[in-house]
């Protein structure tokens, strides 16, 4: 196993990494509990309508590239905005 050292830490990350998926936070919404990446989801869906209402209100959209390349990356940088927000330790 000399020729792969880093063999060890990526096996040690992958067993770690599916031994703590249930390390989650949860939010309890009505009584059912729902993990809080679902919640940054869907608000990180609704804040990134909102800012590409206001590109295309302010006739930023068509400056900005393909939209089908846009939208999916501004939702993204969204949701992770409102993850590292709201839930970074």
């Amino acid at each position: 196993m000399r020729f792969m050292p880093g063999l060890r830490k990526i096996g040690l990350s992958a067993v770690f990494s599916v031994l703590l998926t249930a390390c989650d936070p949860m939010l309890s919404i009505e009584g059912s509990f729902w993990p809080a990446w679902i919640i940054c989801i869907l608000a990180g869906l609704m804040a990134s309508m909102v800012l590409m209402w206001q590109l295309v209100r302010h006739r930023l959209a068509p400056y900005l590239g393909p939209p089908l390349l846009i939208v999916p990356s501004l939702w993204a940088l969204c949701t992770f905005a409102i993850w590292l927000l709201f839930y970074s330790t």
